[in-house]
């Protein structure tokens, strides 16, 4: 092999740089060995078992330049993922689907671990998704922000997607920070998904990212942030199935799923556990009204939304009345 490569290197490991060099295995099985490789660089050796004509032994030179543009293709990211957003575009999608295009490629794991070094994203290593969503009105002011970033990034329109390593919920709060000084206060929202390792797996960060993006969009409380870690019940009914949540809902919530203000009185009575005056101030009712929706609430859903038991299951389902209506929402 040494000698084949070594012939290769000086252009005489076959035609028409001269005889190819022969090749004993350690178990009896000869061939025909030529280089693969380009200038000084050697990527292998193509083997041909004998006996090998000369027809056959042109063929087999020739295919060399085929063999060497293939493991380049393996060995590094094809052109047209090497910028930034491609890379995101095609993580998003996973390995392998869906079915590539000039913008999203398809690529295999192997592929997306080296597209995503490239910009210095350690796949193999523990990291989250980051969406951020602009609420202002400057765009062109959005897109130099983002421009501005330590970070590369994915833009479609009002929203952003970057992903992030290390301590997450400190690189979430950098980021919003780092943003607000360019566009101003209160105008960006930042959420971070589940923790995950390996490219396989940055798809599904990226689905509870934009999940939890539109949940907090929705928030009627005003947080600018939303880590995977501080999203409380959302962190489990992220991986239920829509239908499983929607018979939830119905199941516990139906008779007034319909009644937005019983649904916004019921949010606030658990919250405040059970503090007519707190509920009172909250949705600026009087304390009569309040004690008017909670008697309704209790008389709807025959429970006691006080009971131990009940407020869990309540919470619960109203956590993921508010997932589905972010789906809806996107």
């Amino acid at each position: 092999m040494r000698r084949a490569l070594a012939a290769g290197r000086a252009g005489g490991a076959g035609p028409p740089g001269g005889a190819p060099a022969t090749v004993r295995c350690a178990d009896g099985w000869t061939g025909r060995a030529v280089a693969v490789g380009a200038g000084p660089r050697r990527i292998g050796a193509l083997l041909v078992a004998e006996p090998v004509s000369a027809g056959q032994w042109e063929l087999a030179a020739a295919a060399t330049t085929a063999l060497l543009i293939e493991a380049v293709r393996h060995e590094s990211p094809p052109p047209a993922v090497r910028d930034a957003p491609t890379v995101l575009r095609a993580l998003r999608d996973g390995p392998g689907g869906p079915a590539g295009s000039a913008s999203t490629p398809r690529l295999g794991e192997a592929e997306l671990l080296r597209a995503g070094a490239a910009h210095g994203w350690r796949l193999d290593q523990p990291h989250a998704v980051a969406g951020i969503a602009y609420t202002g009105e400057q765009q062109r002011r959005w897109a130099s922000a983002l421009s501005w970033l330590d970070r590369p990034v994915l833009a479609e329109g009002r929203l952003a997607w970057t992903l992030l390593h290390g301590d997450v919920e400190r690189e979430v709060t950098r980021l919003r920070a780092r943003l607000d000084q360019i566009v101003g206060p209160g105008q960006v929202r930042v959420v971070a998904g589940p923790l995950v390792t390996g490219p396989a797996r940055t798809a599904a960060s990226f689905r509870d990212a934009d999940r939890l993006l539109r949940l907090l969009l929705r928030s009627s409380d005003g947080r600018p942030e939303l880590p995977f870690g501080q999203a409380g019940l959302a962190q489990v009914l992220l991986a239920v199935p829509d239908e499983r949540l929607r018979w939830f809902v119905h199941r516990h919530l139906g008779p007034i799923a319909h009644r937005d203000d019983l649904l916004r009185t019921l949010d606030c009575w658990l919250a405040t556990g059970g503090s007519r005056q707190a509920v009172s101030e909250r949705l600026h009712l009087h304390r009569n009204s309040v004690g008017y929706r909670v008697g309704l609430i209790k008389r709807l859903l025959g429970v006691d939304p006080l009971d131990p038991q009940t407020v869990a299951v309540l919470r619960t389902a109203l956590v993921a009345r508010e997932l589905l209506a972010a789906s809806e929402a996107g």
